[in-house]
């Protein structure tokens, strides 16, 4: 079986219009655009300007410069910016100089703000969500396939080649996400092949795993103590989790193998010679093989069908499953290298815990839950439960009217996103 991570496919279909979200989570949504602190970089166009000085590198997003009630906070920044002899004359310079910048920068309009809000949202945990608006994090999310171009030349030599990042400074919290494509695009001459659901996909995944990180954060009010993924508890764990999925793949994989051979059969027919006796009998053993990889695997609790987007067959599925929460256990990159070895697990603990909702949009809560029982129970345990205490207002709810469901599924019925249905 192959051993990668994956990062273009998901167990649902985000909400992308304010008529597919749960009312409450449109709501943090707006906030979180309305807030200033949501940063676009979308190819051509960006709703940001950045300011560097000789020991500090600053972003503003448009609404931070001419939102009436963010100036305030923006020219509380600037002022620290500029000398104390230039006084108010010199911050009300500072700010017209930013809002010129505005215009290289061309934009993004509110409607693509909100999109990308709506995407951020449903890529978390509400609490998480709603403490991300909170401690006033700034989000960039940027179209390319790294982050570099959110980034001040001097950080990107360092990071600028990653897929997402989570940093802490002196002044807050920063989540960095790339999509790799627009992920909102819908049309037929495409910028990068991953335009439109793969790069949807990949916003979600990456997200999912960035904010994690913050969430991982263990917090008495806005003071940061430790991080839950490096106790002792995650630690035993994720080893518990590690010896757990290395017995699902070595007690699967010839089951695997046999009934994705029965597929692939199956699917020459279905191609070829469709309600032919040879697709009659490829069928037939591929309901045998299917039986038999069934009986075995239901003791075990490994999971016997997945929901994704885009769908696979049965046996594909089970090995990309295996294989990619394998990986995010103990993800392979030069970052997380270190000579001490314990230094080395420790890091990789702190991977894989705030990998643990990424794995969830792709795979969904049952699962993750069957295959990292450990991390599962720790991540919506004691981490969630600490994020709801750091909390001064109440987390978004993620309910939806029976009414508003209803319309949601005819609705995406009657309108299909053309990469929704990939096979």
């Amino acid at each position: 079986m192959s051993f990668e991570n994956l990062y273009h496919l998901l167990h649902f279909i985000p909400a992308t219009q304010a008529w597919e979200m749960p009312p409450a989570l449109e709501r943090a949504a707006q906030a979180l655009v309305h807030s200033g602190r949501l940063r676009i970089n979308a190819d051509a166009y960006r709703n940001f300007v950045r300011h560097g000085t000789a020991d500090s590198d600053l972003t503003f997003t448009a609404r931070e410069l001419t939102d009436p009630a963010l100036l305030a906070r923006t020219r509380n920044v600037l002022q620290r910016l500029v000398a104390p002899a230039a006084g108010r004359d010199g911050i009300d310079e500072l700010l017209e100089r930013l809002r010129r910048e505005l215009t290289k920068a061309r934009g993004v309009e509110e409607m693509k703000e909100l999109k990308v809000a709506r995407v951020i949202a449903q890529s978390c945990h509400p609490a998480v969500l709603q403490l991300l608006i909170e401690s006033d994090v700034e989000i960039f999310v940027s179209y390319s396939h790294n982050v570099g171009d959110l980034m001040a030349v001097q950080d990107w030599h360092g990071h600028g080649t990653a897929s997402g990042l989570q940093a802490t400074d002196e002044r807050a919290l920063q989540v960095y996400i790339s999509c790799g494509g627009d992920p909102f695009f819908e049309g037929e001459q495409k910028t990068y092949v991953t335009d439109g659901f793969p790069a949807l996909a990949r916003m979600v995944v990456i997200g999912g795993q960035e904010i994690g990180h913050f969430s991982d954060v263990a917090r008495d009010g806005q003071r940061i103590l430790s991080r839950y993924s490096t106790s002792p508890t995650a630690l035993a764990g994720r080893r518990a989790d590690l010896a757990h999925i290395t017995l699902w793949r070595a007690g699967s994989a010839r089951r695997i193998g046999r009934l994705k051979r029965r597929e692939d059969a199956l699917a020459f027919y279905d191609k070829r010679s469709k309600f032919s006796p040879g697709w009659f009998f490829a069928q037939l053993r591929r309901a045998v093989a299917w039986a038999r990889f069934a009986m075995a695997a239901r003791p075990d609790g490994l999971p016997l069908r997945f929901h994704t987007y885009p769908s696979m067959r049965a046996a594909t599925a089970a090995d990309a499953f295996l294989s990619d929460m394998a990986f995010n256990l103990a993800p392979q990159a030069d970052v997380y290298r270190h000579p001490d070895p314990a230094v080395e697990e420790e890091i990789a603990c702190i991977e894989a815990v705030a990998r643990v909702p990424q794995q969830v949009m792709k795979w969904g809560h049952d699962a993750v839950a069957a295959a990292w029982p450990e991390l599962y129970r720790l991540y919506y345990g004691p981490i969630i439960a600490g994020c709801r205490a750091a909390l001064t207002s109440p987390a978004p709810e993620q309910n939806m009217t029976i009414a508003q469901s209803v319309i949601v599924t005819i609705r995406r019925l009657l309108r299909k996103r053309p990469d929704y249905a990939l096979e």
